[in-house]
């Protein structure tokens, strides 16, 4: 018996410590996120990204996370191969809850070092993206618009 007391005690312990956990700022939750779509993009692993937007997911274009699931369908069905370099920009947060962010992706074929990346031949895409927490420090994209920056705006 007092061995079973003393296992529930670290047990008890353990989830307190769990539970008092404190967790990393909003941004660094947000740059942690960008860095896991990256990742995911990258391996091509579509159920990773899907986790990673909201099921009520609506953009001004009135697409939802099934219409954008497609979208990354599609894309990994063109390119056999993603490598992507992103910069996080202007991560705002308008209320609790609630993020906006800036995120500047380079896209190609084949891997490219950073220092090259005025040499390569890459797309290059502007996601203005809108996030909610979820919950634990997640967060999940609710809105996306994308467009081809401007070289004018490009921050590399």
């Amino acid at each position: 018996m007092n061995r079973f007391l003393a296992a529930l005690m670290v047990l008890a312990a353990l989830l307190l410590a769990a539970c008092t956990r404190e967790l990393p700022p909003p941004e660094e939750q947000i740059r942690t996120l960008v860095s896991e779509a990256r990742e995911a993009a990258e391996a091509r692993d579509l159920s990773a990204l899907r986790g990673l937007i909201a099921d009520d997911y609506r953009d001004a274009r009135g697409r939802d996370k099934g219409d954008l699931v497609n979208i990354l369908r599609l894309v990994f069905l063109r390119h056999q191969s993603v490598h992507l370099l992103t910069r996080v920009h202007d991560v705002r947060f308008p209320e609790p809850g609630r993020a906006s962010l800036t995120v500047y992706v380079a896209m190609a074929g084949r891997p490219f070092p950073e220092r090259d990346i005025g040499l390569i031949r890459a797309d290059l895409h502007r996601f203005d993206v809108t996030l909610r927490e979820s919950g634990g420090g997640r967060w999940q994209a609710e809105d996306i618009h994308w467009r081809r920056p401007d070289r004018s705006d490009w921050p590399f």
